[in-house]
């Protein structure tokens, strides 16, 4: 009789365990839930920054550009003498140089930009990984549920990943 008290005693404790680790990984869960919340509003922010800065980026191509054609009405006009023909020459070279730099700066500012959120996303994860496995203990069951959250996980940051990087007009093929 002793023995099958025991086993009900083992089998009621093993329940409650694996009830209070449905909890835990519930707990957890909605805890991932509410980060890649928070993170789906800091990817938002970044859109609007992202297309604020491509707006300023245009006007300042459409200023550069009106400049440009000024000048070159400028140019043709044949009243200028050869010294001020000249120095249209070297402004228009000027604006076009500084145009080019302009958009340089805006690729290498988009291409940190990305390559910044990629690490914390690649951070991130592998944070999230090393805590899934250590507070899960070593079963079978919970293996599962480790990779397949994991692969979740992954999912995600692939898809964030694609969505900065449409963000920033980069192209595939």
């Amino acid at each position: 009789m002793d023995t099958f008290i025991d086993k009900l005693a083992q089998k009621r404790n093993a329940q409650e365990m694996i009830r209070a680790n449905m909890t835990a990984e519930a707990a957890k869960m909605e805890q991932l839930q509410n980060q890649m919340q928070a993170y789906d509003g800091l990817m938002q922010e970044i859109r609007k920054v992202n297309l604020k800065t491509a707006e300023n980026a245009a006007e300042v191509q459409n200023v550069l550009k009106e400049c440009l054609d000024k000048l070159e009405t400028m140019q043709s006009d044949g009243s200028r003498t050869a010294d001020d023909q000249e120095t249209l020459a070297e402004i228009k070279d000027l604006l076009a140089a500084k145009s080019q730099q302009s958009d340089d700066f805006i690729h290498k500012e988009n291409v940190r930009v990305y390559r910044n959120v990629q690490a914390a996303f690649v951070e991130e994860l592998n944070k999230q990984t090393e805590e899934l496995k250590n507070s899960q203990p070593a079963k079978t069951g919970n293996t599962a549920i480790l990779v397949i959250s994991v692969l979740i996980l992954l999912g995600v940051t692939a898809d964030v990943v694609l969505q900065v990087l449409s963000m920033f007009n980069f192209k595939f093929f």
